[in-house]
């Protein structure tokens, strides 16, 4: 029988928080060497805001709520980034049966509401440019996604990046870096491995106001080598003013080594037995998301 362990929620948290908070001290210094910029709504940091809802009602309802979240700022040689993420999507069903008599009867109606996807994300970055293209990283991160298996992952890493291109209309970046992650699949104990990291990203000017973004990574799992994964965003945004901006993003989501669901398990007269057995989830995760971006 498959035994839940328990959960360390609160301990994964609070462990994100202190690693983030100790990366948000290391650019400390560098700040009194900064040059004086002018300060905007946040102060000396960038941010912005993607927010995404969508809802149907009728004979069926469904709901959907993306918000996304950038914190950025920038010393002459350092970058610190913050960002978060939230996914939550629920859907109405009902059920309606008919009770009585072809002349006389009543219409009975049941409505169930379930989650049917749900991501989160928690990170930070930070950044230290050793040369004109070379760059130390170091970042912390938790997710979850439990509609892929993933109850709660946590991650840390570092290493180098370098800046292949860098133009007023291109910018292209490589990273690599080692990883260490506590990782729970729904249902399963907490297990720990040492990991590589690999990621490239590209920002593409298209025009005045358009623009065109893409990042892959590859994360690999050295204590099992075959379970890696990947993450590739895709986002297009245009301009609808200063502050205001409509963004199509495509993220992709594989797991080569995908987590099990326990499903109940029932004998051949389709009694249930108490038991329960695994059965490996899908590869692929997709997410198409239309957002307003909000620029401060």
């Amino acid at each position: 029988m498959a035994k839940r362990a328990s959960r360390p929620g609160s301990l994964i948290l609070s462990a994100v928080a202190g690693l983030l908070a100790c990366l948000a001290l290391g650019p400390a210094a560098a700040a009194q060497d900064a040059p004086p910029k002018k300060e905007g709504l946040l102060g000396p940091w960038a941010a912005t805001a993607e927010v995404s809802y969508v809802v149907t009602g009728g004979n069926s309802s469904t709901s959907a709520l993306s918000v996304g979240t950038s914190f950025t700022r920038k010393w002459t040689k350092d970058t610190m980034l913050f960002k978060a993420y939230i996914l939550n999507s629920r859907s109405k069903t009902t059920t309606r049966t008919a009770q009585g008599t072809e002349a006389d009867y009543d219409i009975l109606e049941e409505t169930v509401t379930r989650k049917v996807a749900e991501n989160y994300l928690l990170s930070g970055q930070y950044d230290r440019r050793v040369s004109k293209r070379l760059s130390a990283q170091g970042g912390a991160s938790w997710d979850r996604n439990r509609f892929a298996g993933v109850d709660d992952r946590v991650m840390v890493g570092a290493g180098f990046g370098y800046l292949w291109i860098e133009k007023t209309q291109t910018i292209v970046k490589t990273s690599a870096g080692l990883t260490y992650t506590l990782r729970q699949y729904v249902g399963q104990d907490m297990e720990s491995f040492a990991g590589f990291r690999l990621s490239t990203s590209a920002d593409r000017k298209l025009s005045k106001n358009a623009s065109f973004m893409t990042l892959f990574v590859f994360d690999d799992n050295l204590k099992n080598t075959p379970d890696w994964r990947i993450d590739w965003n895709n986002s297009v945004t245009a301009s609808i003013s200063k502050s205001l901006a409509l963004k199509v993003s495509l993220r992709t989501l594989y797991a080569h080594l995908p987590a099990s669901q326990n499903l109940p398990l029932s004998d051949p007269l389709g009694q249930p037995t108490g038991l329960f057995v695994p059965y490996p989830l899908q590869h692929l995760d997709i997410f198409l998301t239309t957002s307003l971006v909000v620029n401060f």
